[in-house]
């Protein structure tokens, strides 16, 4: 494992990369598939997609009895925020699964059950704290066939804006809970249960670099603060989280452009055996943003940048016989407006884990030597996230990858998605889909720091390998 990243360490990273054009990150090619190497979540949107499971006691009425939960929040967070500008949590939703038994207690006569759920968001930046108070609806539903009766509670907090740069912690805690069945009369209302938290947890739902906001330019007057007020928990209290002038944070903020790298890729793709090594790729804008506590220890690390991939040709053998070759392609997302792929990656201790998402699209098809028309827009259905992870560091490269036998799921390799809007005169969507797509592929990509040279004769400069200049076309 690379060495703990101290504050001292990013400052003279800060001085000798001051001036660089940044390249990171990782690639991969393959016949059919997709590109190189993460938002958490969570990545692309710019946005970090969390969840949080509490082991809760709630403490129903007799007959139900106290009830175990597991109680489930997961929602949508901003990588970053800025400050005086408002943000938005999305897609809060708390679930859990209420014990058979207890819901058919419950439900006495009714068909389904229905309620309401509150929860705290706690906020702690620096040494200011704030409490966010949380309605919640669960929707009326039906006990299943069989099993405990799965029940969903969601919700929409309204936009709040941070008023100091820093990092922004959030913890959840347990829920207060209302369930009663559906169409019951008024003198029989949903019982309120408070839940408590089972000791010897961690409540840490996430935190959410705050960036300072860029001061006007010279000259011109300060744009009029629009920022949307959060929601204010009750009762007196001395600060705010969304007051104007909350107290310093001790943590420090670094935004380092990153030096030059060059990304060697190589895919295997599981339907036709064939392994694929790709051009050396380059991503631009590449960003190492990151916050440390008070003894120079990183809180949050992320590395980003935009990334943009050459066409390659790729052989292999259809069915194990058939000599097939193509063009393959790798595009962002939303290919029809932009080529440009984000690129999205968390570092601590030294361990990189990247994210991405692209579409494949294939051309210039041949079968046993015959060109095959596959048409302008030969495109995989869904995009290809791409999860890989490795040792890295911003100052010295590094190598990611999947891993079959990684025990998070999601690093154990990509699938490949079904092709549409194939053939030109005639279907080749499923032809091409029968040949390359599925999952267990695999992907690695080595990076590899371009050293910059200060040498006032370019000729004394040692020789690196070049990056095809389209790549930098595409970058543009």
């Amino acid at each position: 494992m690379a060495p703990r990243l101290t504050r001292r360490t990013a400052t003279r990273g800060a001085i000798a990369l001051a001036c660089a054009v940044s390249v990171t990150t990782g690639a991969f090619t393959g016949t059919g598939s997709a590109a190189p190497g993460e938002p958490d979540g969570e990545a692309a949107s710019g946005r970090h997609e969390l969840t949080k499971t509490l082991a809760t006691t709630c403490p129903f009425a007799d007959p139900v009895g106290p009830l175990a939960l597991a109680v489930k929040t997961a929602a949508s967070l901003p990588a970053s925020m800025t400050v005086g500008q408002p943000v938005t949590i999305d897609g809060l939703a708390v679930s859990f699964s209420l014990p058979r038994a207890a819901a058919q207690q419950l439900l006495g006569t009714g068909s389904t059950l229905e309620g309401g759920l509150t929860f705290q968001l706690q906020l702690e930046q620096g040494k200011v704290k704030d409490t966010l108070t949380v309605p919640m609806t669960i929707a009326a539903t039906g006990l299943p066939a069989e099993g405990d009766l799965p029940l969903v509670a969601t919700g929409k907090l309204p936009a709040f804006s941070p008023s100091t740069a820093g990092v922004l912690r959030i913890r959840v805690t347990a829920p207060k809970l209302a369930l009663g069945r559906t169409g019951a009369p008024p003198d029989q209302p949903a019982e309120q249960v408070a839940c408590t938290a089972d000791g010897g947890q961690d409540p840490s739902f996430g935190s959410v670099a705050v960036l300072a906001a860029t001061p006007p330019a010279a000259g011109k007057p300060a744009p009029e603060k629009k920022a949307a007020p959060g929601p204010r928990p009750a009762g007196p209290r001395k600060h705010s989280l969304l007051d104007e002038e909350p107290p310093p944070d001790d943590t420090t903020t670094m935004v380092l452009p990153l030096q030059p790298n060059q990304v060697d890729n190589t895919s295997t793709i599981a339907r036709t055996g064939a392994t694929i090594r790709s051009k050396p790729a380059a991503l631009a804008n590449g960003v190492w943003l990151n916050i440390t506590d008070a003894q120079g220890f990183p809180v949050r690390s992320e590395v980003t940048g935009e990334l943009a991939f050459a066409p390659v040709t790729v052989s292999y053998l259809g069915y194990g016989f058939l000599p097939i070759s193509a063009t393959v392609e790798f595009l962002p997302v939303d290919h029809q407006r932009s080529t440009m792929i984000h690129s999205f990656g968390t570092l601590l201790d030294g361990l990189l884990r990247n994210h991405l998402e692209v579409v494949s699209r294939l051309s210039d098809v041949k079968v046993n030597g015959v060109p095959l028309d596959a048409g302008p827009d030969c495109v995989s259905e869904t995009p290809m996230p791409i999860d890989m992870m490795g040792e890295y560091d911003p100052f010295g490269g590094g190598f990611i990858r999947t891993d079959p036998d990684n025990p998070d799921p999601k690093y154990r390799g990509f699938t490949l998605p079904a092709f549409k809007n194939c053939g030109a005169a005639e279907r080749l969507s499923s032809l091409f889909t029968g040949q390359n797509s599925g999952p267990g592929n695999q992907a690695s990509a080595r990076l590899t720091i371009i050293p910059l040279c200060a040498e006032a004769d370019h000729r004394n400069c040692p020789p690196v390998t070049p990056i095809p200049p389209e790549t930098f076309r595409r970058s543009r």
